[in-house]
């Protein structure tokens, strides 16, 4: 018999794996504690290191009986300083001249540091501003000479080894997928991974060349675009559609565009995901405070609820599990905000802020909309109505769950499949509750099997009434009749 969620949110979690999580054991913890998502980072850690989270991360779902999603994040044309003498930071002073050099085989010391990406002497002009781990010290170029970037520090400070670097307002050259990304997406569709991140973003060729990619390599996998730079805000709305989903990656988004830009961009994200209905995962930063403490700020609190108010899918946890102190803490610290701050906005029947989005959306996509567009509004109507607390979605894509996640319903949302694959990759989407049916042979049978199955996970009792969006037993994404039913 499957098991029901403790009290689930249904904003979702996404878990970030890495040393502080290793093993099968920690991994369980972050599943029963709320995680919907495990992210496996490839900017760190091994294939072994990888081959290892992803095995243990689906055994722990299983054994947990939890939908679990997994998600690799490809590292992208991150730039980064190489080596330091002694793995020691250097000081750099205010006016000081400081050369970094587009070769990383050169060992840093002071006054000199070599970098990981080639053609950086090629990109930067004189005037323009270089950013050295996540803005914290700044420079200015004032020549370039062969490999070499001379500039001048504005703002100074330590630098360590392997922080990155960032070129706000400058149009960096380097392709979406390096060497490096290559053989780790080779990997991680081999390990059968659900989404692959692409990182820094540009436009919606590169999502589709990343696309493109992943089928020649035999898989199926989903594309969550990285929304980092300001042309990927500038271009937003043709991103979002050609991805399956997105992340409002705020830690180099701010470095970029200015921690002032955050809020607002953010905002914007989410209502144009909505308004698609793809799933949006709002990350960086969001409970960083307990990375060393058991507690996290009262602004980080708010942060998160912001985060829910604004309709996001998902919410991030970076370092906080990765190499946190109080991994499972921090994912129930954001599974008790989620649930609070979702019970506040459904409370005495209320709507959620981000409905109007999904209600303008429909009105503007089209003036003869798809049956199942057509049906799905019909069960949200009826469910905010007050016609039944539970909407059922018979589902073998997952493309009539996603419609009904767009809805921000406060209804309990259950998605029924018969196909694993579309089980997992549901986990990451708003409010959707997945359980793994079998293939029914016909409508009663798959109407008795829901039945059944609601009743023994707990998510409704005998008598309870149920709208139920369904189709063609044998004809996938056919949705078309919506039915009012007491279990």
């Amino acid at each position: 018999m499957a098991r029901a969620r403790r009290l689930p949110t249904r904003t979702k979690i996404v878990a970030t794996v890495g040393p502080s999580v290793h093993g099968l054991t920690k991994l369980r913890s972050l599943v029963r504690a709320g995680v919907d998502v495990l992210r496996v980072n490839f900017s760190h850690g091994t294939h072994a290191d990888h081959a290892a989270a992803i095995r243990d991360g689906r055994r722990a779902a299983k054994l947990e009986e939890r939908p679990l999603a997994l998600l690799a994040d490809l590292q992208g044309p991150k730039i980064r300083v190489g080596d330091l003498e002694g793995d020691e930071p250097i000081l750099l002073k205010r006016g000081e001249r400081f050369v970094i050099v587009a070769d990383e085989s050169v060992v840093g010391h002071a006054g000199r540091v070599g970098c990981s990406y080639a053609d950086l002497a090629r990109d930067v002009h004189d005037g323009d501003r270089i950013l050295l781990d996540d803005g914290s010290l700044e420079l200015e170029v004032r020549a370039t000479e062969g490999k070499e970037v001379v500039t001048r520090v504005r703002y100074g400070g330590l630098l360590w080894p392997h922080k990155g670097i960032n070129l706000p307002g400058t149009a960096v050259t380097a392709p979406s997928l390096g060497k490096k990304d290559l053989a780790d997406l080779a990997f991680a569709v081999e390990a059968g991974v659900d989404y692959v991140a692409l990182s820094f973003v540009r436009n919606a060729d590169e999502v589709e060349r990343l696309r493109r990619r992943i089928a020649k390599l035999g898989s199926d996998a989903l594309v969550i675009a990285k929304i980092e730079r300001a042309e990927a805000v500038e271009r937003i709305e043709s991103i979002v559609e050609a991805a399956d989903g997105i992340m409002v990656a705020r830690g180099d988004m701010g470095v970029e565009l200015g921690a002032e830009s955050v809020p607002g961009i953010q905002k914007r994200l989410i209502r144009v995901c909505i308004a698609k209905a793809k799933p949006v995962i709002t990350a960086t930063q969001m409970l960083e405070t307990m990375r060393a403490s058991p507690r996290p700020t009262r602004a980080e609190a708010s942060d998160v609820a912001n985060a829910i108010y604004d309709g996001t899918s998902a919410l991030m946890l970076s370092a906080e599990t990765a190499t946190g102190k109080y991994p499972v803490l921090a994912v129930r610290t954001m599974d008790r905000i989620a649930r609070r701050t979702e019970s506040e906005i459904f409370a005495r029947g209320s709507r959620h802020p981000s409905q109007r989005v999904g209600d303008t959306a429909r009105r503007q996509e089209s003036d003869v909309l798809p049956i199942a567009d057509v049906a799905v509004a019909a069960a949200a109507k009826a469910a905010r109505d007050g016609e039944a607390r539970i909407v059922c979605v018979f589902t073998e894509t997952g493309r009539t769950a996603r419609l009904l996640a767009r809805e921000r319903l406060g209804a309990r949302l259950i998605a029924f499949t018969p196909t694993p694959r579309t089980y997992q990759r549901l986990a990451l989407h708003w409010g959707i509750v997945p359980l793994l049916t079998r293939k029914a042979r016909t409508i009663a049978q798959m109407y008795e099997d829901a039945d059944e199955l609601l009743v023994d996970t707990e998510h409704a009792q005998a008598g309870d009434r149920a709208v139920f969006l369904a189709g063609t037993v044998q004809v996938a994404g056919a949705t078309n009749t919506v039915t009012i039913r007491e279990l």
